[in-house]
Order: structure tokens, then sequence, then C-alpha cells
């Protein structure tokens, strides 16, 4: 009897581990395992536009060693946002979490954001895209981060830009 007991707890562990597991992969197909539903297919696809990328080897070469330049970087990473109400500041957040700047220069030591480099082309004069650009705007400026428009039409040189920027040349 003890033992007709202990097999048939064994089987009832094994079935139950079993349906665990085909719970968890259930739906999801031999591509999905990582949570991408079906259906939904991902490829990869360039950082930026050949302007920006233009103007982004132009910043290096102003700013050379002064600062790091990261590229496309998401303005919630770049603030930490506080309040009282959890509320608030998730509602916020969300408001900024899909915004991200063209170029971010920080400082090698510190790892400080010492100034945000957008690229203002003509395609980008939508009302909505001025909405965009007032929050950027009041983000950066309560954070205390300075921050530099660039048009895109406009053709930079070196040291011009390194003015632009506030880049002391390198000799």
């Amino acid at each position: 009897m003890n033992t007709l007991l202990i097999l048939l707890a064994v089987l009832i562990l094994i079935v139950l581990a079993w349906w665990l597991w085909a719970i968890k992969g259930a739906g999801q197909g031999k591509n999905h395992k990582a949570g991408i539903p079906e259906g939904v297919s991902v490829r990869g696809r360039p950082l930026m536009t050949k302007a920006k990328a233009s103007l982004y080897n132009l910043v290096r070469l102003a700013v050379q060693e002064q600062y790091l330049v990261f590229a496309q970087v998401p303005v919630w990473c770049l603030v930490d946002v506080r309040a009282q109400d959890h509320r608030a500041r998730r509602e916020f957040l969300n408001k900024i979490s899909f915004n991200r700047v063209d170029f971010v220069l920080v400082h090698p030591g510190t790892l400080a954001v010492a100034k945000v480099v957008e690229l203002d082309d003509q395609s980008q004069t939508s009302s909505q895209r001025q909405v965009r650009d007032r929050l950027i705007d009041s983000v950066l400026n309560e954070a205390g981060i300075a921050l530099v428009r660039l048009k895109a039409q406009q053709s930079y040189t070196v040291p011009a830009l390194a003015a632009l920027l506030g880049v002391e040349p390198l000799e």
C-alpha cells in the first residue's frame, strides 16, 4: 500500500511538472521564446540618418578627448525624476519615455552630462515636433543641462562647431 501511494505521488509530481512546463511554453513558437509575440518581426536598423552621422563625426572631432559623445540617448537616462506623488512621477516618466536626444557630451572623468546637442532639420517643423522640443527644452533646463541646437542644412567646420559647443580647441 505504501509503495502504491509513493508511486501515485511521484506520478502526480511528474504530471504537474509537465503541465507547468507546457503552460510556460504555450503560445511561443520556436523563434519566440524570448517574449516576442507570434506575427511580430524584429530587424536591425541604422541608429541615425546620414546627416546625423556626419554631424556626429564632426562633433567628435570638435570635442576630441574633452568629452565622450553618445548618440540617440533617451531623455529619461539624463535626468533623475523625483516626486512625492508616485503617480505624478510615473506619468511624467511616461511623457518623456520615448523621447531621445541626438547627441550627449559627457565628461570622461566624472561621466556627468555636460551638454545635449540637437540637430534641427526642416522635416521637423510639425506642431507635434515643436511640442516635443519645448518639453525637451524645459526638462533639460530644469536639470541644469545645456542644450545646443544646430541647423541640419548648414555645413560646419570643426573650429566653428567647437565654438558653437563652447569647446576649447586642443593643440
